[in-house]
């Protein structure tokens, strides 16, 4: 089952992340459900040490993950889409450098888990692909959590290195 695990020691990673989310949400103004709230946690501790995330190209994902069947299938599918939410919410100046609308990695996203909920739906796990579904209905609000969780610097030197990565 790809839902978060309880686990009953929790790590200095997972209280940071709790931090960020926390963080996140408050300065949104958003209270994301439960389960979305340990999801979104989850989500940052699973993917802390894979640098991959940025170099991967996720419409190829997409069309790779849906002709795999079973288990591999699925992973492929929660990973594409926990990758375009990570990339949507800590790092949407991407978007830019790819030269693709900003909604790219939300829509793509939205596909990945809305995907790996029909297959469980599918294949008799209802529980687990409404989950699924939820996380694409509410993708735009994991996204903007973990926007508003971002650190950001306002001195001029770091302005000017947003605006320099709006202009390539």
């Amino acid at each position: 089952m790809l839902l978060p695990t309880k686990e009953p020691y929790i790590s200095g990673e997972g209280s940071i992340f709790e931090k960020l989310v926390e963080a996140g949400e408050a300065k949104s103004h958003i209270t994301l459900p439960f389960q979305l709230h340990l999801f979104l946690i989850g989500c940052l501790v699973e993917h802390l040490y894979d640098k991959n995330i940025v170099h991967e190209v996720l419409a190829l994902s997409f069309l790779h993950s849906i002709e795999k069947f079973g288990a591999q299938g699925n992973l492929l599918l929660k990973r594409g889409g926990d990758e375009a939410l990570l990339l949507a919410g800590l790092f949407p100046e991407r978007a830019l450098r790819l030269n693709v609308s900003s909604s790219y990695f939300r829509l793509i996203g939205q596909s990945f888990y809305a995907s790996l909920g029909a297959k469980f739906q599918a294949t008799g796990k209802p529980e687990v692909g409404k989950f699924y579904d939820e996380l694409a209905q509410h993708f735009g609000l994991l996204e903007k959590v973990l926007n508003a969780g971002r650190v950001r610097h306002d001195s001029e030197w770091q302005a000017f290195l947003r605006f320099k990565i709006k202009l390539q």
